[in-house]
């Protein structure tokens, strides 16, 4: 009963550990067909990132101070509230 039952566990045990294997080596294999169009892609997405914040950087006016910052903002949250 007991040699039953330590063998059924082994042969469980067996059977997770080559699905695991199968798994992981599937993995690999995928990475591995898909590692030059993963590398391309990445390519182009940080080109778009680096056009991005290029045009967020040009576009965006640095000028002026914190003061007149904060200055510009509670006069605009004041007109707002006052309406």
């Amino acid at each position: 009963m007991i040699g039953s039952a330590v063998m059924l566990m082994f042969v469980g045990m067996s059977v997770v550990f080559v699905f695991l294997v199968l798994l992981n080596l599937a993995m690999s294999l995928l990475a591995y067909c898909t590692h030059e169009h993963t590398r391309r892609e990445e390519a182009v997405l940080a080109q778009e990132e680096l056009a991005r914040r290029s045009k967020k950087k040009s576009s965006i006016d640095t000028g002026g101070d914190i003061g007149t910052q904060s200055a510009v903002i509670s006069a605009a949250v004041h007109a707002f509230r006052s309406t």
